[in-house]
């Protein structure tokens, strides 16, 4: 007859163990009487397995026979123990499950606070590396943040009042130039307006040149029928003799006379031209095309003189 094997664990005391620990419960997680006594009761139920396991080890080693035996036997214990231990560890994991939530809860919030700091940070300009923030305080924080803040408005009333004058700078040019352009404006059509009189001066004195050329030489046709009728005469009145060098005196004293304007009107004639024509060549002066608008401005007040002075030449030739 095959011996039974007996464990140091019996039914018995499992049968306490269950009618002891299966009301053991934990309300919640600040039940630590709950939990310090149902993990003592876990402990206990536990050490009894392990204390089971041994013997089954040790039992199993006689023979494989009563090893089948033996693990026949620590299988019924086990199924006994299981929903004990199964039990409390349910009710531990109640504490434990909590715990492990309450931490991932705190984790999460200071998470959130430092990624809440990073966040206000970059908002004034100001970029910190994480685990820095992750070892500061709130109130070394708030006086960092206000710190920071201070002296990113700063920054940004400079960077605002910079872009402010270099408005006003930028207007102030552009006024500048619609001035310095209207000015030159202005004078190009005083100087347009000056060439436009002097060109319809130099057409009035060509024509007034002209009229006296006409004069000339009707003058001198004039003077010719005059030489003609005078010599018909002649020829007429020989008989008059005196009468003939009397008037052939006159004659000689009006053509000397007539000469002599002449003579003296042909001298004067060629200064005029001279100086028309150096009046005209200075009206075809043309100023240099150059970029720089102050040198512009020197160009054109220069241009400007030079007609001022060519309108007096010709103004003045006229008394010649």
């Amino acid at each position: 007859m095959m011996e039974i094997v007996k464990y140091d664990v019996t039914e018995a005391a499992i049968s306490e163990m269950r009618s002891l620990y299966m009301d053991l419960t934990v309300k919640d997680i600040d039940d630590k009487e709950g939990f310090e006594a149902v993990h003592s009761a876990r402990m206990v139920v536990k050490g009894k397995r392990i204390a089971v396991e041994k013997q089954r080890k040790d039992f199993k080693a006689d023979a494989l026979d009563f090893g089948r035996r033996v693990d026949t036997e620590a299988k019924k214990i086990f199924s006994l123990l299981e929903p004990i231990e199964g039990h409390l560890q349910e009710q531990e994991d109640v504490v434990i499950n909590e715990r492990k939530r309450i931490q991932a809860e705190k984790e999460a919030a200071e998470q959130a606070r430092i990624q809440d700091m990073i966040d206000s940070l970059a908002l004034v300009g100001c970029i910190m590396p994480f685990f820095d923030l992750a070892t500061m305080t709130d109130e070394a924080f708030t006086v960092l943040y206000a710190e920071k803040k201070a002296a990113f408005e700063a920054e940004q009333s400079r960077i605002a009042e910079e872009k402010r004058l270099e408005i006003e700078r930028l207007e102030k040019e552009r006024l500048e130039r619609e001035a310095e352009a209207k000015r030159l404006a202005d004078e190009r059509a005083e100087l347009d307006k000056i060439k436009a009189e002097q060109e319809a001066e130099r057409k009035r004195l060509k024509e007034e040149q002209d009229k006296i050329d006409a004069e000339k030489r009707k003058a001198e046709r004039i003077a010719f029928e005059k030489q003609a009728l005078e010599n018909a005469r002649i020829a007429a009145e020989k008989a008059t003799k005196e009468k003939a060098e009397r008037e052939a005196a006159e004659k000689v004293a009006a053509e000397a006379k007539a000469k002599d304007e002449a003579e003296r009107a042909e001298k004067l004639r060629p200064d005029r031209e001279k100086l028309l024509s150096f009046a005209n060549s200075l009206l075809e002066i043309r100023a240099p095309e150059v970029s720089d608008t102050r040198a512009q401005g020197v160009a054109d007040t220069a241009i400007a003189e030079i007609y001022r002075i060519a309108n007096r030449i010709i103004k003045q030739s006229k008394d010649l």
